[in-house]
C-alpha cells in the first residue's frame, strides 16, 4: 500500500475518533451549572416575595369622630377614671400594669356600676348598694378582654385616693357600695380625641391632653399628667372670661366644649397619646395599651 493512502486512512480514524469525543462532551449533562443557576433564581424569588411582605402594610380606614364608637371609647378613657389612662409613669400602659383595684375601679364606672341594687344596711359604716360579683365579672371581660384575670377586692373613688367606695365581702360573695365619698381640686385633665384609625384587627385612637387649673380667676394649662400635680413649667395662663373667646380649629371629639377650646389653644404643646383596642370575633372590641407618643 501506498504511504500516501496510509496517511489518509490514519488522518480519517483521527477525523472521527474527533468527533465522537466532541459529540460525548456535547452531551454531558451540566448538572451543577443548571442546579446553581436554579438555587440562585429561587433564592431571589423567595426573598423578593418576602421584601413585598414587609413593604405592604394595611391601609387604616378613618373611623368618623361624629360615631358611637369614638364616644365609647372616649367615655372609657376619659370619664371619671381617666387619669389612670393618662398618668403613665413610664410612658405606656397595658393590663398588666394595671393593679387588680385599678382594674376594678375601671370596670366599676363603665359598666358594673349600672347593676348595682339598693341595699340599706347601718353598722360600723353606711352601706347604701350591694353588687353580684358576676357583673364585675362582664365590665373586666368587656372592657380588658376574656383572658384578664383578677382577686376580688375593692373599687376607688379615684385612682390617687385611698377611699374604697365598693367592697368585696368574701363571706356574702357580693361587693358592697359605700357612702360618704366626695370632694375635688381645682385641676382638672381636659382631653380631645383627634383621630380614629380602622384596622382588621384593630383600632388605634389618638387623643391629646392639657392639664388646668383654675384658680382666682384665672386659667394655667399644663402640657401633661405630672406626679401629685406637679409641673416644671406652664404653657400658659388666661382670664377665666377668656376662654368663651377661643375658637375650636381642629376637627375633634369631646363630650365638653371646653376641652376642645383648651385642646385648640395648645394644641401643639399637648401631650399627644395613641390608645390601642383590639376587636373581637363578634365585633366588639377591648382596650389593650395607652402610650405616650408625644
Amino acid at each position: 500500500m501506498r504511504r500516501s493512502s496510509v496517511i489518509t486512512i490514519v488522518l480519517l480514524v483521527l477525523v472521527i475518533i474527533g468527533l465522537i469525543v466532541a459529540l460525548v462532551i456535547t452531551n454531558l449533562p451540566q448538572k451543577e451549572s443548571v442546579d446553581e443557576n436554579i438555587v440562585v433564581e429561587n433564592n431571589e424569588s423567595l426573598e423578593d416575595e418576602k421584601q413585598q411582605e414587609e413593604i405592604v402594610e394595611e391601609t387604616p380606614t378613618s373611623v368618623s369622630l361624629d360615631s358611637q364608637i369614638v364616644k365609647d371609647m372616649y367615655s372609657l378613657l376619659s370619664g371619671q377614671t381617666q387619669d389612670i389612662f393618662h398618668y403613665l409613669i413610664k410612658g405606656n400602659l397595658t393590663v398588666d400594669d394595671l393593679s387588680n383595684e385599678y382594674i376594678q375601679t375601671i370596670a366599676y364606672f363603665n359598666g358594673a356600676k349600672d347593676n348595682v341594687e339598693k341595699f340599706d344596711q347601718i353598722d360600723d359604716e353606711l352601706r347604701d348598694g350591694k353588687l353580684e360579683k358576676r357583673y364585675m365579672d362582664e365590665a373586666v371581660k368587656k372592657i380588658f378582654g376574656e383572658n384578664v384575670e383578677y382577686t376580688p377586692t375593692y373599687a376607688l373613688v379615684q385612682s390617687n385616693d385611698n377611699a374604697r367606695i365598693l367592697r368585696y365581702d368574701e363571706n356574702d360573695g357580693v361587693y358592697y357600695e359605700y357612702t360618704g365619698f366626695g370632694g375635688g381640686g381645682d385641676f382638672g385633665a381636659y382631653t380631645a380625641i383627634t383621630k380614629v384609625d380602622e384596622y382588621s384587627d384593630k383600632y388605634v385612637v389618638t387623643e391629646k391632653l392639657v392639664t388646668v387649673r383654675d384658680s382666682y380667676g384665672t386659667y394655667s394649662v399644663f402640657p401633661y399628667y405630672g406626679t401629685d400635680f406637679k409641673f416644671a413649667y406652664s404653657l400658659g395662663s388666661f382670664p377665666k372670661s377668656e376662654i368663651d373667646n377661643v375658637e375650636v380649629t381642629q376637627d375633634m371629639y369631646s363630650n365638653n366644649e371646653y376641652n376642645k377650646k383648651f385642646i385648640s389653644k395648645y394644641y401643639d404643646e399637648a401631650t399627644e397619646y395613641k390608645h390601642t383596642f383590639m376587636k373581637n370575633a363578634d365585633g366588639t372590641y377591648y382596650w389593650l395599651k395607652s402610650e405616650i407618643v408625644k
